[in-house]
């Protein structure tokens, strides 16, 4: 449902601006890290240690990118992006990546293009920050980002903070003082029972459990916010919270 919607509000949006017959070439790559990144202070964020990559599109001069563990390239008319059947992880990276693009191109202002440097860091504090001001019992971190967990550790304390990651590597372990819990069906609905306020990476929409968080959140009434540049264009077609304060 969620991505037939998408996909729906997509074409919709395309059909207004008349460029829904564009053949307009949609090109993506894959960057390395140093590219995406720049050289932030710390080295634990996932760009730097390779679970993920960035992918970036391009549509008439805008970049728009994903975050994903299945990259792939491709150049071709934008018609063969939106037939994309989005049943797995590949094509969904190639679909957001490219309507990122497209998206930014539309809208100037959103921001499409991952942060760099020591903007990774100063994106935390601020999340942070905006978290505490909602002076929530407990918030939930769906997704190991190590800059957001340490910052809000810092400003609630570990008693006040639950995160879940699939990284098979820290399954099981402790991390700023936070038990991290594995990411599966358990893991989500108690950081969805216990949290007044979660935060959740926006690469769940290339992952595909953004519907899984979606349908939680709004059993438990949640407040729910998406943070990073890949849920930038779904945010803005489907009304969903986003939390970015440093992308380009």
């Amino acid at each position: 449902m969620f991505y037939r919607d998408l996909k729906s509000r997509f074409l919709d949006l395309l059909g207004d601006r008349g460029l829904e017959k564009e053949e307009v070439v949609i090109e993506t790559r894959i960057l390395k890290a140093q590219e995406a990144i720049g050289s932030p202070g710390r080295k634990d964020f996932p760009l730097l240690k390779g679970k993920e990559v960035l992918m970036e599109a391009t549509f008439l001069g805008a970049r728009g990118q994903a975050y994903t563990h299945a990259p792939s390239e491709f150049r071709g008319p934008l018609g063969e992006i939106v037939e994309l059947s989005l049943e797995d992880t590949r094509e969904r990276a190639l679909f957001i990546a490219a309507l990122n693009a497209v998206m930014r191109y539309l809208n100037p202002q959103l921001l499409t293009v991952h942060c760099r440097d020591e903007e990774p860091e100063e994106c935390a504090r601020e999340m942070a920050a905006f978290v505490e001001a909602l002076n929530p019992g407990k918030v939930g971190l769906i997704g190991l980002q190590p800059a957001i967990l340490e910052n809000l550790v810092k400003v609630l304390g570990p008693e006040r903070v639950l995160c879940a990651d699939r990284d098979e590597e820290k399954r099981g372990s402790v991390k700023f003082g936070v038990p991290l819990l594995w990411g599966d069906e358990e893991g989500l609905e108690r950081i969805m029972e216990e949290s007044d306020v979660v935060l959740a990476t926006g690469s769940t929409v290339v992952n595909g459990s953004i519907v899984e968080i979606l349908a939680s959140a709004g059993r438990h009434g949640v407040g729910l916010y998406f943070y990073g540049v890949t849920i930038a264009g779904p945010a803005e077609l489907m009304g969903l919270n986003r939390l970015c304060f440093k992308a380009h």
